[in-house]
């Protein structure tokens, strides 16, 4: 009974730790990018992985809300493509939100002014 309930508070702390982790990088507190983490900021000279996933600087980034083609299905090359042009034009910025379940910075993704 007492390592049920050891289990349960281990359980309710990551839990409670992750929220609080999610929540400040939605504010831009703490992320890893120091101060421009709240920020939104080029990634020119970062590599598209997939139509919605690029990496720069040895860390990964996932683009909000989109549903791009997995590499190998139909389309995955033109998403590819079509992310690794937003980001080498210099015509979008990002801002991270998040982190998912994979370790990728989520990002939110805006037309640069």
């Amino acid at each position: 009974m007492k390592s049920k309930i050891v289990l349960l508070l281990v359980a309710a702390a990551v839990l409670v730790a992750s929220i609080g982790t999610s929540d400040a990088l939605s504010r831009g507190k703490g992320g890893s990018s120091g101060s421009k983490s709240s920020r939104y900021q080029s990634y020119k000279g970062a590599k598209a992985i997939d139509g919605d996933t690029f990496r720069y600087g040895g860390k990964r980034y996932r683009v909000q809300q989109y549903n791009a083609p997995e590499i190998g299905q139909a389309g995955s090359k033109a998403a590819t493509r079509s992310l690794q042009n937003k980001i080498d034009s210099g015509s979008h910025e990002w801002k991270p939100v998040a982190k998912d379940a994979y370790g990728r910075t989520i990002v939110r993704e805006r037309p640069k002014d």
